[in-house]
């Protein structure tokens, strides 16, 4: 959770305790209002640190049970932050809510998410499979029968739900409505990185105090046909130069490992064949240190590296290897350096020109990351780029190939199963709609 919300969430406890409110509601299932039903209200007390993120305690305040019509009241509640729990059928639902006028918390559990959890085209049994709430409160457990199918059923109508499959240690976690038939996919596992390669690495070049400020976005891709993932932790490099300082990231403490040259950053979460990771990091690189180079090590293939420099730094980058073009772009002139298909353990050097050490600097902003300065500023200096080499190949046409006849793991692949309810047996053709010079920025990037 961000550091905004969890803003929220404290101004929200803390709010004016002086006008008090009232949090109602009712309990229904299939239409039936459920009288004498036993409902709880807690109190819920936030902390955060960097390794766990947003952690809640909840501290009881109140039972009531509900009257002849399935109702239920807590009176006279100061402003702050609840959590509303009724035990069904021996499962627990719970609401949380940011309480600040009179609220009203219905349950109705006549909700139902079910499907299948794959792999291979074939499904299994035997997989566990747990609801949660929209915030990762655990609901309910379940597994996978013989033909692969998990269901819940009587959950609380209208509200969102995680729902994660466990599979060799893997968990597959997604978001999913209350009623929607959601299946998983799932592989078998590595921590090994050559199942990682990086499609996009945009790297800004600006002057500051001392040195270079570089902030560097990275999009990281698995294009195997494993998960990339492991409980001991997987690691994702972005390499850097040695000796830098004010080094900056969008990932947490707990997360980054640092080296001389490199950053090292676990993603937290399985990252699936197909499947993008992106990370940001900012620092303050001194030319001098290096002969006034700047050299880039490749951990990964590199489907398209650009690095940019506005021509008014006072300093030009060149590279023997990398493609140079000037290009404008709202008044101003920006030099790009282009690099495609960079190779794992290449080492690209960029050679810094006409750099003056300074004791002020320009710019100097060190309290923003790469968004602000990548995704928007090279995102429309390089888009011409990248727009007119893809305009020199020829068009294509993506087809995905139909997959089998679904199958349980436990049958032989010469018994052809019965189709499994829920699981589409065919993938339509897609076919770009667009030419190249209608395509968005985003939408280049996805045909290249």
């Amino acid at each position: 959770m961000n550091k905004l919300l969890y803003i929220f969430i404290t101004l929200v406890i803390l709010g004016n305790a002086a006008s008090a409110a009232d949090i109602s509601g009712s309990v229904v299932s299939l239409g039936k209002k459920i009288a004498d039903q036993k409902v709880t209200l807690s109190k819920v007390n936030t902390t955060q640190s960097a390794e766990s993120g947003v952690v809640y305690d909840f501290i009881s305040l109140a039972d009531t049970v509900t009257d002849k019509d399935g109702s239920y009241t807590f009176s006279n509640l100061n402003n702050g932050m609840y959590r509303i729990n009724v035990t069904y059928n021996s499962t627990i639902y719970g609401e949380t809510i940011g309480l600040q006028d009179n609220a009203v918390v219905d349950f109705n559990f006549s909700g139902k998410i079910d499907g299948y959890v794959l792999k291979s085209n074939r499904t299994l049994p035997d997989i566990p499979v747990r609801l949660m709430d929209a915030t990762g409160i655990g609901i309910m457990n379940t597994t996978t029968d013989k033909n692969g199918k998990y269901s819940f059923t009587k959950i609380n109508a209208g509200k969102r739900y995680l729902a994660e499959a466990n599979y060799t240690d893997v968990p597959y976690t997604k978001e999913v409505n209350e009623s929607e038939r959601l299946n998983f996919t799932v592989y078998d596992s590595t921590k090994e990185g050559d199942v990682i390669s990086v499609s996009i690495d945009h790297i800004v070049f600006s002057k500051a105090p001392n040195g270079i400020k570089v902030d560097e976005y990275v999009e990281f891709t698995n294009t195997g046909d494993k998960v990339f993932f492991s409980k001991d932790r997987v690691w994702l490099g972005i390499s850097t130069p040695e000796d830098v300082t004010r080094f900056q990231t969008d990932a947490m403490e707990c997360c980054l490992k640092r080296e001389k040259d490199a950053a090292w950053i676990d993603p937290m979460r399985p990252i699936v064949p197909g499947e993008t990771y992106t990370a940001q990091i900012s620092y303050v690189f001194n030319p001098e240190s290096s002969k006034n180079t700047f050299y880039k090590d490749m951990i990964y293939n590199a489907s398209y590296l650009t690095i940019l420099s506005e021509k008014n730094n006072g300093f030009g980058i060149e590279s023997q290897y990398g493609k140079k073009d000037i290009v404008p772009n709202e008044g101003k002139e920006f030099e790009v350096l282009s690099f495609a298909g960079a190779q794992k353990g290449e080492k690209l050097d960029i050679r810094i020109t006409g750099y003056v050490p300074s004791a002020t600097g320009i710019g100097g902003d060190f309290n923003y990351l790469i968004p602000l300065a990548a995704i928007v500023l090279v995102g429309a200096v390089s888009y011409p780029l990248l727009k007119n080499r893809l305009a020199k190949k020829p068009k294509k046409h993506f087809i995905r190939p139909t997959p089998a006849t679904q199958a349980t793991a436990g049958e032989s692949e010469g018994e052809p199963a019965e189709p499994m309810e829920g699981i589409p047996q065919t993938i339509q053709e897609y076919v770009p709609g667009k030419d190249i010079n209608e395509m968005s920025f985003d939408e280049l990037l996805a045909e290249k």
